[in-house]
């Protein structure tokens, strides 16, 4: 398995995939077999703390991880105008 810090995108947030946690995932845990799950910090199976991780992006290629099927909440208010 393998860790990464999670990236929002900047317009909503993604939930713990935990049952009955409806905290914000800062993990993305890579499995074995290549099933992605995203956990909050009570959550995850990390050893290391979400700050000193890498995001995925930085080590793979853009586009190798989405939160498809995954719980996200849209929020207006993060939103940002470029």
């Amino acid at each position: 398995m393998e860790c990464f810090r999670l990236e929002h995108p900047a317009d909503r947030l993604i939930l713990c995939d935990h049952s009955d946690c409806e905290e914000i995932a800062d993990y993305l845990e890579l499995q074995e077999g290549g099933r992605e799950d995203l956990f909050c910090a009570a959550h995850t199976s990390s050893q290391k703390h979400v700050s000193v991780l890498p995001s995925r992006s930085a080590v793979a290629p853009k586009g190798a991880s989405s939160a498809q099927g995954k719980t996200v909440i849209e929020d207006p208010g993060l939103r940002r105008d470029l």
